[in-house]
């Protein structure tokens, strides 16, 4: 159904003379390092609503890695981060965006070369820097790659140097270090004059370390080393003709005694998918929501503007830690529509909420394949101090596939939503909050369950204190194979697709039901009262979309 709906959305864009610009997604799930760091999953909400099933964890972090290309007007959300190495936030060896969880498609960084192959072997420009002891400036000629940034050829993400022959060690100063005069530097030549731009960031990445050096007064390359600058070229129009662009990079301490080839290629990083209108759904006929519930192919609606509300859910709903809210200003609320749940996780404590749309008890059968949209928003306070749990769907049965029990394929799964802590404030996305799923499956390979983070076009990258449509879809493999669907919108836009999951082994296990879990932790717990809000959960057989107005 989703693939139906998406060629007809493309075709229309096609037959209304826009153009669509086809991102490469290969839709693969590779394991990546999680930065170094450990998350402890310190429990997580038992399957009746209550708090009362701990464990430590050890969550392995699978990034959804899609695009293998960087086509020309994919988004703008690729840029490689400069960050500091006190929040270790920045650019690394696994990470473009590491405050972010954002990750390179190969490690220690993406590139194109002057053919347009990626991780390919042509640069734009090579310069021979020797070991002579001499303190001085190196230039590379990079006019052909300016020029088709200020002519929007490719989208500016920057100069990747790395080594392309010899050997050595040569470290040159950063735009961090003074005095000015032996900072990096772009010297653009135009029928309008010279320009002398500095770098706007600048950073280099070490195979030997998970460390970011945004801030280092100091960029090094070798051959275990490339570097990172970028510069802002938005003063120059489209039409601008480039007579002659210099990089040029103070050397001022090498190692190794020989010469290294320096080549200069363009930073192509970024998990980016075309511009699009937001897929619409079954929402669509239903402006506010209103008679949504009427639908055939939903099976709930619940919006939180009843007493009634809790007759919704199968179990788990009276807990202290929720309440229906139509103001909140001391927190910055404001209202989707009426009112919402607001969810809270007390100071030094882990659980939220758990209650539980259970299939069998309200319709007389589990379904194999199910969507469930819900608004959600950040609080003004949500600032988690470690990993948690987002609601989601599950099949664990009270036997496996949370809280520490691994699923073999036979006795349970679970696929809910998870959050990360909040982005270090020096990184572009500082303060946001990034999300995706935990799933226990039938192919984990630790005790506890893996993490995907939705970073298609960065849209599972939220900000706090406003709302967002979040839906997820989930099949169920054919028992045995590795067919099983995780799909993740973000208001309509695609933000995560993977279609090889193997949830079970046998047929008796399906989607038991849609879980309604907030957890804080790993290990952590929030150091004071944090909040976060909930409206206008549907849970249909079609793909539902965002509300219409």
């Amino acid at each position: 159904m989703y693939g139906n709906r998406r060629m007809i959305l493309l075709w229309g864009l096609v037959t209304a003379g826009l153009s669509v610009v086809a991102c490469s997604d290969d839709s693969s799930r590779q394991r990546s390092d999680a930065g170094g760091v450990d998350s402890g999953s310190n429990g997580n909400s038992n399957q009746n609503g209550n708090s009362n099933q701990n464990s430590n964890s050890n969550q392995n972090e699978n990034n959804n890695q899609n695009g293998n290309q960087d086509p020309q007007g994919c988004g703008a959300c690729g840029q490689w981060a400069e960050g500091t190495m006190d929040d270790d936030d920045g650019a690394t060896r696994d990470f473009y965006n590491r405050g972010a969880r954002l990750p390179w498609r190969n490690t220690m960084g993406d590139w194109a070369d002057a053919d347009g192959t990626a991780q390919g072997d042509s640069p734009f420009s090579t310069h021979s820097v020797a070991d002579d002891g001499q303190p001085g400036y190196e230039e590379w000629d990079v006019k052909n790659l300016v020029q088709a940034w200020v002519a929007g050829t490719y989208v500016n993400k920057g100069f990747y140097l790395r080594s392309v022959g010899g050997n050595g060690t040569f470290n040159f100063y950063s735009k961090e270090h003074d005095p000015v005069e032996e900072r990096p530097e772009l010297v653009v030549v135009t029928d309008q004059g010279t320009n002398t731009l500095e770098p706007e960031a600048d950073s280099y990445l070490d195979s030997s370390t998970y460390q970011c050096f945004g801030d280092d007064e100091k960029i090094s390359i070798s051959d275990g080393r490339p570097s990172l600058l970028r510069f802002d070229l938005s003063e120059f129009s489209a039409d601008t003709v480039i007579e002659s662009a210099t990089l040029r990079l103070y050397c001022f301490e090498d190692y190794g005694g020989g010469a290294l080839d320096i080549g200069v290629f363009r930073s192509s990083q970024g998990l980016e998918q075309p511009p699009s209108d937001p897929e619409l759904g079954i929402a669509a006929a239903y402006p506010g929501d209103l008679g949504i519930a009427l639908d055939p192919n939903v099976v709930l609606f619940s919006d939180f503007e009843s007493a009634g509300w809790t007759q919704d859910w199968t179990s788990g709903t009276d807990s202290p830690n929720i309440e229906p809210v139509a103001s909140d200003p001391d927190r910055l609320f404001e209202s989707l529509s009426g009112s919402a749940l607001r969810i809270k996780v007390v100071a030094g404590d882990h659980y939220g909420v758990g209650f539980a749309f259970k299939f069998k008890e309200e319709l007389g059968e589990e379904p194999e394949e199910i969507y469930f949209r819900y608004y959600l928003r950040f609080a003004d306070d949500w600032e988690p101090t470690d990993t948690g749990k987002l609601p989601g769907m599950s099949g664990t049965y009270g036997v496996a596939g949370w809280g520490g029990r691994p699923s073999d394929g036979t006795d349970g799964w679970s696929a809910r939503g998870t959050f990360r802590p909040r982005v270090p404030a020096s990184n572009p996305f500082g303060g946001d909050i990034v999300i995706g799923n935990y799933v226990y499956h039938a192919d984990m390979e630790g005790q506890y369950g893996d993490v995907v983070l939705w970073l298609d076009d960065c849209r599972g990258v939220l900000e706090r204190n406003r709302w967002y449509s979040v839906e997820q879809y989930l099949k169920m493999n054919t028992p045995g194979q590795k067919d099983g669907v995780i799909r993740a919108w973000i208001d309509g836009r695609l933000a995560y697709e993977a279609t090889d999951w193997r949830f079970r082994t046998v047929d008796h296990l399906k989607i038991e039901q849609v879980w309604m879990d907030v957890y804080h932790g790993g290990a952590g717990v929030p150091d004071h009262d944090i909040h976060l809000y909930v409206d206008n959960v549907v849970i249909a057989k079609d793909y539902i979309g965002p509300m219409a107005k």
